[in-house]
């Protein structure tokens, strides 16, 4: 999945779930730190450093953010250990059918826009 279709299938998802915009936010700045570190599979960054991007002040209102991203299973989570950071992996399955049913519902309008126009 191509960061275009990665950031289109969340865009979609996220047109029949709720997630509130500080956790949109954290999505966006999550993929921003894993295109910088060349898509690893998983990336270590702490809670001060998205804190400190996304100008948060409150550790529990970061976490209660985070939550929700995990709740709704846009990421995988390890909690790190004193003097390691968390561990974060991207889960693209919710974009992957998301994107699909979409496609396939634009050809389909496509198609039929084509048919009327041939007859």
């Amino acid at each position: 999945m191509t960061y275009i279709e990665l950031i289109n299938g969340f865009e979609n998802w996220l047109e029949t779930h709720h997630l509130p915009i500080a956790s949109q936010l954290l999505w966006y700045k999550l993929i921003a730190l894993f295109n910088r570190c060349g898509w690893e599979e998983w990336i270590a960054v702490d809670n001060q450093r998205l804190m400190s991007v996304m100008q948060i002040k409150r550790e529990a209102t970061f976490i209660e953010i985070r939550n929700k991203l995990l709740e709704a299973g846009l990421f995988d989570y390890e909690k790190g250990k004193k003097g390691s950071p968390n561990k974060y992996k991207i889960n693209t399955y919710n974009f992957e059918s998301t994107n699909r049913s979409k496609n396939s519902s634009t050809n389909s309008s496509k198609n039929r826009s084509r048919n009327r126009r041939h007859k």
